[in-house]
């Protein structure tokens, strides 16, 4: 029973050192020849935008690039999860690890 206790404690503070990972990662994508920039986290949370003034002037085409490189940061965010999800279930008993994957 120790053991097993053990076991999820472990488990506990790599699901929170995943956690911290994701919240720190940040993936940026560009668009309208470099006139808009998004910065996601690993979290799949936007962080940051930004958007060169002179651009402006041509609003449709702003909106969107930033649209496209919102969706395309975000879908870089959702690979990057899936990825480090799959490393973490892999330290995890058979009996968990079958159970869990069905969720990716």
């Amino acid at each position: 029973m120790f053991g097993q206790m053990k076991m999820l404690w472990e488990l506990q503070q790599k699901a929170k050192k995943l956690q911290k990972e994701l919240k720190k990662a940040r993936f940026e994508e560009t668009g309208y020849n470099g006139n808009v920039k998004v910065v996601v986290s690993g979290e799949g949370k936007l962080v940051e935008v930004k958007i060169n003034p002179e651009a402006l002037k041509d609003i449709v085409s702003v909106e969107n690039a930033l649209v496209n490189a919102v969706n395309r940061a975000i879908q870089k965010a959702a690979e990057y999860q899936r990825e480090k999800t799959k490393e973490f279930l892999a330290q995890l008993p058979p009996e968990y690890r079958k159970e869990l994957e069905k969720f990716l």
